[in-house]
């Protein structure tokens, strides 16, 4: 998953949400990580869902076209148990994943507890 070396490894991590999706984008130097930059692609309450999945996604594309990164990280869905909030993050992840996919890039899928850890 990450390189032992050479020119690095660069990781684009993504916080799927359709209100907020949060980022973050670290690199792998050796056996260090490097922080290198994190926020946030924000939509409006009030658009609609297919203009807020467009924006995502030209928000995940213009990051992978900036940063180039070599590996894609996209939290994974957590049981939850409000079922419309559920649907919405999984059109985000969705979003992510095909905005990786369409670049080119390596995906790899973490749980919550795992992204914590």
């Amino acid at each position: 998953m990450i390189s032992a070396g050479g020119r690095g490894h660069t990781i684009l991590g993504i916080d799927p949400g359709t209100a907020t999706m949060g980022w973050g984008v670290i690199r792998q130097e050796g056996n260090r990580l490097r922080y290198m930059q994190h926020g946030a692609i924000t939509t409006p309450p009030d658009w609609e869902m297919p203009r807020r999945l467009g924006r995502l996604f030209d928000g995940v594309t213009e990051l992978v076209r900036g940063y180039r990164p070599e590996t894609v990280a996209v939290e994974e869905l957590f049981f939850n148990t409000n079922v419309t909030t559920a649907i919405t993050v999984g059109q985000a992840r969705g979003v992510a994943l095909l905005a990786a996919y369409r670049a080119g890039i390596e995906v790899t899928e973490y749980t919550p507890l795992q992204v914590k850890q």
